[in-house]
């Protein structure tokens, strides 16, 4: 599913969008809640947020041959990936789960603190050990 190619991307943005068109739908045609429609999408974009951090912290195909050159980038590209899972988690739970008023403010929180984390993280491997603190 995790694709570089802008066809593989173009059709997971497709099918989101269809997805919401379909939950859209439903809901008008009363076969679901008048919020579950927001709620689904909300909790498919998280879904779509831990499959792309669980591929973030892997090494890219062939690279298993060469060392890494920068062992604390790739500890730091797990870490990423890991935090980008969990914020991922906690927004899709947070929409199927939470009151609207506290689902939209916790998974917006959680996806933020798993990107801070991740940059603050990535930001102290690349300054390197050594480097002063500045």
């Amino acid at each position: 599913m995790i694709t570089r190619s802008i066809r593989g991307s173009l059709a997971l943005a497709g099918g989101l969008i269809l997805a919401a068109i379909l939950f859209a739908f439903a809901a008008r045609q009363g076969w679901i809640g008048e919020d579950m429609d927001r709620r689904l999408v909300q909790a498919l974009i998280g879904a779509v947020l831990v499959v792309f951090g669980n591929a973030v912290g892997k090494r890219e195909p062939g690279a298993e041959a060469q060392p890494d050159p920068r062992p604390g980038l790739a500890a730091a590209r797990r870490f990423f990936g890991l935090a980008l899972v969990v914020g991922g988690l906690v927004h899709t739970l947070s929409w199927l789960f939470a009151p609207l008023e506290i689902a939209n403010t916790l998974s917006m929180a959680a996806v933020i603190l798993a990107m801070l984390a991740g940059l603050a993280r990535v930001a102290l491997s690349l300054r390197g050990p050594g480097t002063p603190a500045g």
